[in-house]
C-alpha cells in the first residue's frame, strides 16, 4: 500500500477524543486537524476500538468517515500476523492489545513513524523494525 509521506497514523485514543464531544481532549485533536490537514492511516483493529467507546450519532459519523475514506485502513494481511505474534512476545512486559501491535505493523510497512496517540508511555517505548522510534505527534 503506497501512502504519502506525510501521512500520520491514527491511533484510538486521538479519534475517540475527535470524534467524542465529552472527551477532554476533543477540542485540541479537532484544532490540530484543522492546523495541520494531514492524511491520517490506521487499521481496523482501532476502528474496532473506537466504535466500542463511541456511542451512537458519534459512531454513526466515524464510521461515515471511514467509509468515505477520510480515514483509511491499511488491510492486515495475513501475513502480518507472524509479525504480530513476534511483538507480542517483544513486548509481552507492556502487556500490548492487538490495535498496538498492528500499529506497530503499519508503520513497519508503510515506514511512516509519525502517530496521533494519548498512550504515549507504550509507543515512545515501541520500536518499527527494532530500531526506530515513533514520532508522538504533540496535538494536546
Amino acid at each position: 500500500m503506497r501512502v504519502a509521506r506525510d501521512t500520520l497514523i491514527a491511533d484510538s485514543g486521538f479519534l475517540i477524543a475527535l470524534f467524542d464531544a465529552r472527551e477532554p481532549d476533543h477540542e485540541a485533536a479537532r484544532a490540530y486537524l484543522q492546523r495541520q490537514p494531514r492524511p491520517l492511516l490506521t487499521v481496523e483493529a482501532v476502528v474496532v476500538e473506537v466504535t466500542f467507546f463511541l456511542l451512537g450519532s458519534q459512531r454513526r459519523a466515524f464510521l461515515n468517515a471511514v467509509a468515505a475514506g477520510a480515514l483509511p485502513l491499511m488491510p492486515m494481511e495475513t501475513t502480518r500476523q507472524q509479525r504480530i505474534a513476534e511483538l507480542s512476545i517483544k513486548y509481552h512486559d507492556l502487556a500490548p492489545d492487538y490495535a498496538d501491535l498492528a500499529l506497530i505493523c503499519l508503520a513497519e510497512a508503510t515506514e511512516l513513524q509519525a502517530i496521533l496517540t494519548l498512550d504515549v508511555d507504550d509507543f515512545s517505548l515501541y520500536r518499527i523494525k527494532g530500531r526506530k522510534c515513533f514520532d508522538l505527534v504533540a496535538w494536546h
